[in-house]
């Protein structure tokens, strides 16, 4: 759910939260990065990952792999893929407008802009 679009709670540090596919894992976007979460346990969150940095609207996790989707407020039409445990960006792709959605599954990769 992207809240930054939402027009939210203006104090609030979330802006985007999300399952993975199989629903095994959290992501949460923040106004000073994003965190991935895992849900193998009914009675904890365990937090798997913290990136401290950009104000990210869209944060998308590829099953459980290391693989993540992100776009942040400051670049709303840059899409970037990173392996999150290496710390590396994949690729990065540039579009002419505003990315509003991304999707992720094993065969194909899809986003929506406006």
């Amino acid at each position: 759910m992207n809240l930054a679009s939402q027009g939210g709670d203006s104090d609030s540090n979330l802006l985007f939260v999300n399952f993975n596919q199989d629903c095994t894992s959290l992501a949460v976007g923040t106004k000073t990065g994003y965190k991935l979460f895992s849900l193998s346990s009914a009675d904890k969150l365990e937090q798997i990952y913290d990136n401290e940095g950009e104000d990210i609207c869209i944060v998308e996790r590829l099953f459980s792999s290391s693989l993540v989707a992100v776009v942040s407020l400051s670049s709303p039409r840059k899409l970037k893929v990173c392996h999150f445990k290496k710390g590396t960006e994949i690729c990065n792709y540039s579009y002419s407008n505003t990315i509003l959605a991304v999707r992720l599954n094993r065969l194909v990769s899809c986003f929506c802009s406006s």
